[in-house]
């Protein structure tokens, strides 16, 4: 039993090793902030996107979240050209 109970513990253990990499508040929003700095840029050219640019500052705490779990790499928005697009491009499936 004892046996069985520390096989399971040690494959749980290096099952959790196995996860997307997960990255820190900081590096997370430093990377967003940078993207939506971007992206406001873009909105300055393009009234039209202001309720655009809205509803992603509305968004940005659920995507550092995201980004926290491994969704999106911070490293990629930071250099991705486009605003939206490049972050849209740093999804992990």
């Amino acid at each position: 039993m004892k046996k069985s109970l520390i096989l399971a513990l040690v494959l749980g253990l290096s099952l959790a090793n196995c996860k997307s990499k997960v990255y820190s508040q900081e590096e997370c929003d430093a990377a967003l902030t940078s993207a939506f700095n971007q992206i406001e840029e873009e909105a300055k050219k393009n009234p039209q996107a202001a309720p655009l640019l809205a509803g992603l500052q509305q968004g940005k705490a659920k995507m550092v979240e995201q980004c926290m779990e491994g969704k999106f790499d911070p490293n990629c928005i930071k250099n991705a050209p486009g605003g939206l697009t490049g972050i849209m491009g740093c999804v992990k499936k």
